[in-house]
């Protein structure tokens, strides 16, 4: 008998018999949650763990228990044998949900099998009725989470008396299910199959600003005319084709149709040029203004599929349109994951595409498919959503066969009043169609408060210090085990995040703004942003402004208008400082912008540039001149440092502008480690962004910060709540989190709900049509339809406006659930009247009803008062800015204490204020880094391609994080090495590798992704040319004397002796180069190690071979020529002189001027 059929013979004894429908059940879900130790499953949760293995549709309410409800389903059909464990497929949005799914499965079967190994499945009802199994458990339940399975292994010795039998099968430890996220297992498929449809299984995958990138290098490189006659923004284009080009995929529409829908749409509404009303010739007019652009996006979003495949690249909507091809090409391997897979979980329903639901119904129809989904939490629309996913789930999964229908409505999150509020907010709702989450068992009240400010300063305030008086009473009632406060504040948009953390911290409270659009806020960061402008575009001046009139160089009003005056006169005089002519003087006026005419950069160069007597800076004060030329010298020393990597650079920038001390030494920002913790941030998500973007440039990165600046939909990554802080996110990115308290701010109409910022649908720029989308049913509906009565269409576009702004304002009140509903005890809901604006904004409507279902007293716009921004026209402040702060009068107290003291006592420099006094005068000096004397033959090309630039890079090098393809090229190298047993002194050649990463987790996600990948370089290897081949040296170094003194480093790969020559084989685990420069280019490491072993060994230079193998590729390169050690010395002598040409001319454009 196999292995499998005998694993429902060893647990059939585990209950007692039950009926559900026609399957025989031998334990119900209650008595086998009694049996493994956690809280038994509600009525409700019962009947979805216990339903029959055919489609099921689950409404799970927000904090309802679906992830355990879903955990516990697994564990009792492997129980039970309707399954084994590694039938069952569960699939999520994230890898933190999909690692929770996973985990909670893994430790009950993990239970199961404990009691199965020790004989005790069929003593186990006596056991429970004697009341060993409760003691059991109670023992269990004081070990930590970590320790709980061997708590569990030592209270059944002492309980039962008993010991584990049967040791551990390692083949069942490998039967365990398959928890993933939908794309991860999409990408499986393409992977595994992809060659079944042309598709390369080791395309890169493109992140959301690799994909942005795209979009816009595609805009950026069209000559299409068309475009250059139309009027809308360059970033609105680039959104477009990359909203478009996931759409486009997402409802697999044909671009030539599409294409043709524009012009047909596009050709009937031409002649409609006049109505009566003017809105209404408007609304026509607009209308067909955007539908015909739709063949100039369709061509637009056709290149950027060019792009992908000729990149080999593809995005997330790539991954599920090459596994539902795969699918309909191949029958066999639908029918292969149907036998794999006889049970499949799908959480999140609501928030599947169109193409995510036809990929899944066309290989799981008519199967065990439950689906786990939330109506009221459909938030991410924008993102690809269905809109009708969850109504189309049993036409789509039940085509022959039965749909069960079951819901989840017990909160066992939310406190009761929260659940009041939140519900309140569904009641009010049109045809909601869901019932109202009711309370848990025994749940607390809970505390709703409210506070409708003023100002959005006040509300700032205000949310400070409730979220200090929530930490206060948390830390007098929790124990001493109890774990820190957790808390969020929760925005619609990253406007006022900033504001909001200024208030924390004035409070004394620890608080993190996620997003990268949010930290774009924050003063820290802003800084080092305006910095990155400056050296990058000459005509920042207003970049330039904040730093000279920030803490750094703190320049006075009158000297900056005297700078502005300086470049104005400047702008006006040729490069001798003689006047320009009048009419050339008009004719630059005229041919260039207001912001192009002058540059206060150029000023602030020439002040750095001239001598202080110069007649033009007579108008800037002394002390003026004197920071300005720090500030020039400072400009300079950073573009200097432009070539170097891009989180040098920034690095370099905290370094000049002194914000590392800054945030040191500011005490109402926390110890230093806290304080840096948003540029550290910051940092980490322009490295994210580099991995994305292959040029690495300055420009590329501002512009797409500037893109996360303008839009509310950038999704952070996912981070936990982390305890002992407040967090300030997006409503977007809040969602499947949960803290202690929440607040819910800016519920002011505008806000939350958002004004749209179209309501034109699809008849708007850049937007799929409707009537081509998959879900077309459920949204809004233009009655009109070409062909119909010309006077009907413009009564038929406002009827659809009406519809697009009810379908958005749905999902706002959909966003102000889950915001609600992320709190377990406590909830602060604000709002303020005034935030800055002309008129004041009412509360939200969504604040009403919470408070109407509460039972509270509603806002009355009677208590709107005087606009307290009014005779400012803004926010009150005393420019210039003490950049002390209200810390200033202690700061200068102990300043001039320490001034007291030098004078009374000499001080000299310890050795490390010392070393730092050095370091900074060395910084200050131009920098004259030559070429090191010891230099590695990896980087000569790099030397013979930008000498200067290289130098630069090394001149102060700063640690980088290992990026996987390093890690995996080191991995590689080291089986090579020990599989020749040349070095090493393991077991095995395997075994001599994994010891080298015994710190690495295991477990981990990277490393488990790192086995896979070097998996398929050894099989690669071991089919190539020299597998079978024993070489005679690996990984040997050899250093030699090259031209100008400096001494060569080779680390040779691989020696081989072939056919009585010397072959020598560099393993190269990247992308194999596609031009011939860069072929020429990976050659001169060759040809330096050839030199090398010519001169170590004697052998001559005619008897030695080299070549290049890309394994990944499984790609050979050689070539006949090779260059000669003169040829290398000579490209090495040229690329020298020309650094030092180009370090003269700098020098002699540098020199002052004489006034």
């Amino acid at each position: 008998m196999s292995e499998r059929s005998e694993v429902p013979m060893q647990i059939e004894q585990f209950g007692q018999n039950d009926q559900i429908g026609q399957n025989t059940v031998r334990i119900g879900a209650v008595e086998l949650a009694e049996r493994i130790g956690i809280l038994p499953p509600t009525e409700q949760q019962r009947v979805v763990i216990e339903s029959p293995m055919h489609p099921a549709l689950v409404v799970a309410g927000a904090g309802s228990g679906k992830t355990e409800t879903m955990a516990a389903r697994v564990v009792w059909l492997v129980a039970n044998g309707r399954v084994h464990a590694d039938e069952v497929l569960g699939l999520t949005f994230t890898r933190k949900a999909a690692g929770e799914l996973a985990e909670r499965i893994g430790k009950r079967l993990a239970t199961v099998d404990e009691y199965r190994r020790r004989g005790l499945l069929s003593r186990l009802p006596v056991l429970v009725a004697d009341g060993t199994i409760a003691a059991v458990w109670e023992r269990v339940g004081r070990s930590s989470p970590r320790l709980r399975q061997a708590a569990l292994t030592s209270a059944l010795d002492d309980a039962t008396g008993t010991s584990p039998a049967q040791a551990v099968d390692p083949d069942a430890l490998l039967q365990r299910p398959r928890v993933a996220t939908y794309n991860a297992f999409a990408d499986t498929l393409v992977r595994e199959h992809g060659a079944r449809i042309g598709r390369d299984p080791d395309s890169a995958l493109l992140s959301q600003s690799a994909s942005w990138l795209l979009a816009r290098r595609v805009v950026i490189g069209t000559s299409d005319e068309r475009l250059v006659a139309r009027e809308e923004a360059f970033s609105s284009v680039v959104e477009a084709v990359q909203r478009m080009a996931g759409e486009v995929l997402d409802n697999r529409v044909d671009l030539t149709a599409l294409a043709e829908f524009g012009r047909a749409w596009e050709r009937t509404l031409a002649p409609y040029t006049t109505y009566r009303l003017k809105k209404h010739t408007d609304a026509v007019a607009a209308a067909r203004k955007s539908l015909s652009a739709l063949p100039v996006l369709a061509e637009l979003v056709a290149e950027y599929a060019r792009r992908k495949q000729f990149e080999d690249t593809l995005d997330f909507a790539d991954q599920v349109a090459g596994a539902l091809e795969i699918v309909e090409r191949a029958p066999d391997v639908a029918a292969h994951l149907r036998e794999q897979y006889r049970v499949i979980l799908l959480d999140e329903y609501q928030d599947t595409s169109v193409i995510q639901t036809e990929l899944l119904a066309a290989v799981f129809h008519d199967s065990a498919v439950m689906a786990v989904g939330d109506p009221q939490q459909s938030i991410y629309g924008w993102r690809g959503a269905s809109a009708d996913n969850l109504t189309a789930f049993p036409a789509a999964f039940a085509r022959e066969t039965e749909c069960g229908s079951y819901t989840l409505m017990v909160s066992w999150r939310n406190d009761t009043d929260i659940l009041t509020a939140a519900n309140g907010l569904l009641a009010a709702a049109p045809g909601a169609g869901v019932e109202a989450l009711r309370p848990r068992p025994g749940a607390a009240a809970g505390r709703v408060e409210h506070h409708f400010a003023a100002s959005v300063d006040a509300e700032a305030v205000a949310v400070a210090e409730w979220f200090a008086q929530r930490r206060a009473q948390h830390a007098e009632t929790a124990g001493p085990d109890a774990p820190p406060h957790a808390g969020a504040v929760l925005f619609r948009t990253k406007r006022h995040m900033q504001l909001f953390s200024e208030a924390l911290d004035a409070a004394g409270v620890p608080n993190r703004i996620l997003g990268l659009g949010g930290l774009l806020q924050t003063p820290e960061v802003v800084d080092v942003v305006a910095a990155l402008r400056v050296v990058h575009d000459p005509t920042q001046g207003s970049s330039l402004i904040r730093l000279l009139a920030g803490p750094r160089f703190a320049i006075g009003v009158a000297d900056l208008a005297a700078l502005q005056a300086l470049a104005q006169t400047l702008s006006h005089r040729d490069a001798t400082l003689a006047p320009l002519a009048p009419e050339l003087v008009q004719r630059v006026r005229g041919s260039a912008g207001a912001d192009e005419q002058l540059s206060i950069i150029d000023a602030l160069e020439f002040v750095g540039a001239s001598r202080d007597d110069h007649r033009l800076l007579q108008a800037i004060t002394p002390i003026g001149r004197e920071r300005l030329r720090d500030a020039a010298a400072m400009c300079e020393r950073l573009r200097r440092g432009v070539g170097q990597p891009i989180p040098e650079l920034i690095r370099l920038i905290e370094v000049e502008l002194r914000l590392d001390i800054e945030l040191g030494a500011n005490e109402s920002r926390g110890p230093a480690r806290t304080a840096s913790a948003r540029l550290r941030t910051f940092l980490d998500e322009v490295r994210a962004f580099l991995l994305a973007d292959e040029r690495g440039s300055v420009g590329s990165l501002l512009a797409w910060l500037d893109h996360a600046e303008e839009t509310d939909e950038l999704m952070p990554r996912p981070e936990p709540p982390e305890p002992g802080v407040v967090q300030l996110l997006t409503i977007h990115a809040s969602k499947g989190l949960e803290w202690d308290a929440v607040a819910v701010v800016r519920l002011v109409g505008g806000e939350l709900p958002k004004t749209p910022k179209s309501k034109r649908g699809w008849l708007g720029f850049g937007v799929l049509p409707y009537p081509l989308r998959g879900d077309y049913t459920a949204l809004p509906a233009l009655d009109w339809r070409l062909g119909d009565d010309e006077d009907a269409l413009p009564v038929a576009i406002e009827a659809f406006h009406d519809a697009e702004g009810a379908h958005q304002e749905r999902e706002e009140r959909r966003l102000a659930y889950v915001a609600v509903t992320r709190a377990r005890s406590d909830l602060l809901l604000t709002g303020a009247f005034w935030a800055g604006q002309k008129q004041s904004r009412n509360p939200s409507p969504y604040l009403q009803e919470m408070l109407a279902a509460l039972g509270r007293e509603q806002i009355s716009a009677d208590e709107i008062g005087e606009n307290p921004y009014a005779e400012a026209g803004g926010r009150v402040e005393t420019w210039p800015l003490d950049a002390l702060g209200a810390r200033g009068p202690r700061v200068r107290a102990a300043a001039l204490a320490v001034d007291d003291a030098l004078a009374s006592t000499p001080a000299s420099p310890d050795k490390v204020l010392e070393r730092l006094l050095i370091e900074r005068e060395e910084r200050r000096a131009p920098i004259g880094v030559d070429a090191p004397r010891r230099i590695p033959a990896s980087r000569f090309k790099d030397y013979v391609g930008d000498f200067a630039a290289t130098v630069g890079a090394i001149a102060r090098p700063m640690p980088e994080r290992p990026y996987r393809q390093t890690r995996l090229g080191t991995l590689f190298h080291a089986w090579v090495e020990q599989r020749s047993e040349l070095a090493g002194v393991g077991p095995s050649p395997d075994d001599a590798l994994w010891e080298l990463d015994d710190d690495l987790d295991e477990a981990s996600e990277a490393s488990l992704e790192d086995a896979e990948s070097l998996a398929r370089l050894q099989a690669t290897f071991e089919a190539s040319e020299w597998g079978p081949l024993q070489p005679i040296e690996v990984e040997s170094e050899i250093e030699f004397a090259f031209a100008d003194g400096r001494i060569v480093i080779c680390k040779l790969d691989a020696v081989y002796r072939r056919d009585g020559r010397i072959e020598i084989v560099d393993w190269k685990t990247g992308r194999a180069p596609t031009s011939n420069t860069e072929i020429d280019e990976r050659m001169l490491q060759l040809a330096l190690y050839r030199i090398a072993y010519h001169r170590a060994h004697g052998i001559a230079l005619d008897d030695i071979d080299v070549a290049l193998y890309y394994v990944g590729d499984d790609r050979v390169i050689r070539q006949s020529e090779v260059y000669s050690e003169g040829e290398l010395a000579q490209r090495w002598k040229a690329a020298r002189d020309a650094r030092s040409a180009s370090r003269s001319i700098s020098s002699s454009v540098g020199a002052p001027a004489d006034s």
